[in-house]
């Protein structure tokens, strides 16, 4: 008897709500893994239908959380006019998780794979969906932000 979407998605929930988490915040990941799963659920197959479930479903997380950054995008509704000109010079540094979470989904992504998970640019390619190369970029765009930010 093969595995089940169950026990697919007991092994692999745990990874998906951590990634989701360091994509857009303990306040969303709920919202990002549900949505990622009923979808794949929607699936003739489910779960058990998909040749690699964890590859499948974290590029769905990550592809959901740059969906939901660009929906929230979209949502604002202050005027232009309101919103003061602060260039990083002005930003006071007070937590590093703040600058984190303002970096773009990919780069947060590839970050999150590499620094905190501890997964090779090739690995991370793989999880996100993209090549090694484009990992590699991420994290280069990445670092350099946080490093200006934190030099100001």
């Amino acid at each position: 008897m093969g595995v089940n979407d169950r026990e697919i998605y007991e092994e692999i929930a745990p990874a998906l709500m951590r990634y989701a988490t360091a994509l857009v915040g303990p306040d969303h990941s709920h919202d990002v893994v549900s949505t990622v799963m009923v979808r794949a659920l929607g699936h003739s197959g489910g779960l058990a239908g998909l040749d690699a479930p964890k590859t499948y479903l974290m590029k769905a997380v990550l592809n959901q959380a740059i969906g939901m950054k660009r929906q929230r995008a979209r949502r604002q509704t202050y005027p232009m006019a309101t919103v003061p000109d602060v260039g990083l010079s002005e930003v006071q540094v007070g937590n590093v998780e703040d600058l984190v979470m303002d970096l773009p989904p990919q780069q947060r992504a590839a970050a999150y794979l590499v620094f905190f998970l501890e997964h090779t640019p090739t690995e991370a390619a793989e999880l996100m969906g993209t090549r090694p190369g484009t990992v590699r970029r991420y994290l280069h765009l990445a670092r350099r932000k946080l490093q200006e930010a934190l030099d100001e």
